[in-house]
């Protein structure tokens, strides 16, 4: 088992790298544990299902877990916590991906202002960026992740045989992140992706388990100087602005965040080559990494103008302006305050129709 400190103002997070579900499961077998599961992954795999069936009156089931990642959830996991007498000496284990790790993030960091809380991410998104860095919410109204708070897990336990279960546009899903924190860090992390597609594509489990410990590295090297996202860690952001705001427009119909940021990161590497920021030569390179991988948008709804009004109420925004992220080069992340709203909106508007095209 390989241990990583993740140390931050707040607390430190002690981060595990396993080998297979039974030694996860060997490390939440204490009674002080409630555990939040994702429904869909309670029969997953048979030593999970055993382990849940066992320790049912501690288990908070979460079913669909974006779609009821909200205030109406929140208030049922609360009447539970209570029903059980939970206190500050007991430990909520989320078991899921991102969504059910930000729901229960968020639930421990507010019940009785706050309780233990380790993180079993079982999908590529959460392991690379949902459980890393403390951001936990829920979603209000229409708008992903209005409500939140920062609150860092003390145990962040990272097994990849989890990967298996998940399927193909699951996958990619979690890549999106990888990708994003590939375009923010250098172009040596670019050229590494470039040079593995076929390995990444066929889930090599080496080369994945290096991948998944390069983008934790990452983000972990921004949260540790940035814990409150006051500067560098606004970086992380890269391609969320614009993916927030399709994610949003899309939340009658919940599609995978990864594919919502792949495409913000689509629009924030053209917005910046049409800002002249960056080059042709990087710009055609990042779009050619991003199709090497088989994304399915067909689900996904573009709307010029859901997706503007959206990116105009955006938690990140300053100074009532739309902030955004771009890039100079690969590894050159800037932030980018846009001062002319129409010319944003003509250029998505541009964008969608191309896209469609």
């Amino acid at each position: 088992m390989n241990q990583i400190e993740i140390k931050s103002s707040k607390k430190t997070t002690n981060l595990s790298f396993v080998d297979n579900i039974d030694a996860v499961l060997s490390l939440i077998s204490q009674s002080n544990q409630i555990i939040f599961v994702d429904k869909t992954l309670k029969t997953s795999t048979k030593a999970l299902s055993d382990f849940l069936d066992e320790r049912i009156e501690d288990v908070f089931l979460v079913d669909r877990a974006e779609e009821n990642k909200n205030l109406s959830k929140a208030e049922e996991a609360y009447k539970f916590l209570t029903e059980k007498n939970i206190n500050r000496d007991h430990e909520i284990v989320a078991i899921g991906g991102g969504a059910l790790t930000d729901f229960a993030g968020f639930i421990a960091a507010t019940f009785k202002r706050g309780i233990r809380l380790t993180l079993i991410p079982t999908s590529l998104l959460a392991q690379v960026d949902a459980s890393i860095g403390g951001k936990t919410a829920i979603n209000f109204g229409n708008v992903k992740n209005l409500v939140g708070s920062f609150y860092v897990p003390n145990n962040v336990v990272i097994c990849s045989s989890f990967l298996k279960t998940l399927d193909q546009q699951e996958y990619l899903n979690g890549l999106a992140e990888v990708i994003k924190h590939a375009f923010i860090t250098s172009d040596e992390e670019v050229d590494f992706i470039f040079n593995n597609i076929d390995k990444i594509n066929q889930r090599d489990e080496a080369l994945l388990n290096e991948i998944i410990k390069k983008s934790v590295k990452i983000k972990a090297d921004i949260v540790i100087n940035d814990f409150e996202e006051k500067g560098r860690r606004k970086f992380l952001n890269f391609g969320h602005t614009f993916g927030h705001g399709i994610e949003s427009s899309n939340l009658v119909c919940p599609i995978f965040h990864g594919h919502a940021v792949i495409i913000g990161i689509m629009m924030a590497i053209k917005y910046s080559m049409h800002k002249k920021l960056l080059s042709e030569k990087k710009g055609l390179k990042a779009m050619d990494l991003i199709s090497s991988f088989d994304f399915d948008f067909s689900e996904i709804k573009l709307n010029t103008n859901e997706i503007f009004q959206f990116m105009k109420s955006d938690k990140k925004n300053y100074n009532s302006l739309i902030n955004l992220v771009l890039l100079k080069g690969f590894g050159e992340p800037m932030l980018y305050e846009e001062n002319n709203p129409s010319e944003l909106q003509n250029f998505i508007g541009d964008f969608v129709e191309e896209f469609r095209s």
